[in-house]
């Protein structure tokens, strides 16, 4: 009898690669993220399709954000670009960074009403 068996690593438990996510100072909680780098850029995102989101960072001599998107977090749905929609800082290296900034979109109560909303994002890759 022959039989094939695969495993698969289950997502990591709070402590491992985890980010702290606040909108308008509104904190969401920790979120369990999959991190990974390809060269100099770093991709940060939840898991949740739902609820989430997804940080593109680029890293070298200087760090800088190319991009932030926010799916339904505290209610908002959003992006920041780089040179084209809202503001994003980074500090930090090797996997631990914080992101703020501004992000252009809107909040589920109003969808209609377009806002910039201020974000902090602590990430531990």
């Amino acid at each position: 009898m022959l039989g094939i068996a695969a495993c698969s690593a289950p997502e990591p438990a709070l402590g491992g690669t985890t980010a702290s996510v606040s909108i308008d100072g509104n904190n969401s909680g920790v979120r369990a993220v999959r991190c990974h780098q390809t060269g100099p850029t770093w991709y940060i995102q939840t898991p949740e399709q739902d609820s989430g989101f997804t940080a593109v960072l680029q890293t070298g001599s200087d760090i800088s954000a190319s991009s932030v998107n926010f799916r339904d977090v505290e209610g908002f749905t959003g992006s920041f670009w780089n040179d084209n929609i809202g503001d994003a800082r980074v500090s930090g290296r090797d996997g631990r960074y914080v992101i703020t900034g501004t992000a252009d979109g809107s909040f589920a109560d109003e969808p209609g009403n377009a806002v910039s909303a201020n974000f902090r994002i602590e990430a531990a890759c």
